[in-house]
């Protein structure tokens, strides 16, 4: 992230053009797919360790949700980098 935040500095410096606000969404949705990690599949994965065929079975469903999602943001990510570059 600070090789990113400086990267952002030194190409692009004060100026916040429509390229900018591109890849401002898409770090936006960058951090939405941490969060979404963090909140979603990081706890069902720490239950997991001790839990019984019926729970295992409702974690595993939470965590492929959650990582469904994050790939989704993820996505969005990658799109708004290639897309940044047509501004």
């Amino acid at each position: 992230m600070l090789t990113g935040a400086l990267l952002w500095y030194f190409f692009h410096g004060a100026y916040f053009g429509s390229m900018e606000q591109v890849l401002a969404l898409g770090i936006v949705a960058a951090l939405a797919a941490a969060g979404v990690l963090g909140a979603m599949v990081d706890p069902a994965r720490r239950k997991l360790a001790g839990a019984n065929g019926e729970d295992e079975a409702v974690l595993r469903v939470r965590m492929a949700k959650g990582e469904r999602i994050a790939a989704r943001l993820l996505v969005l990510t990658v799109i708004c980098m290639a897309i940044a570059r047509l501004f």
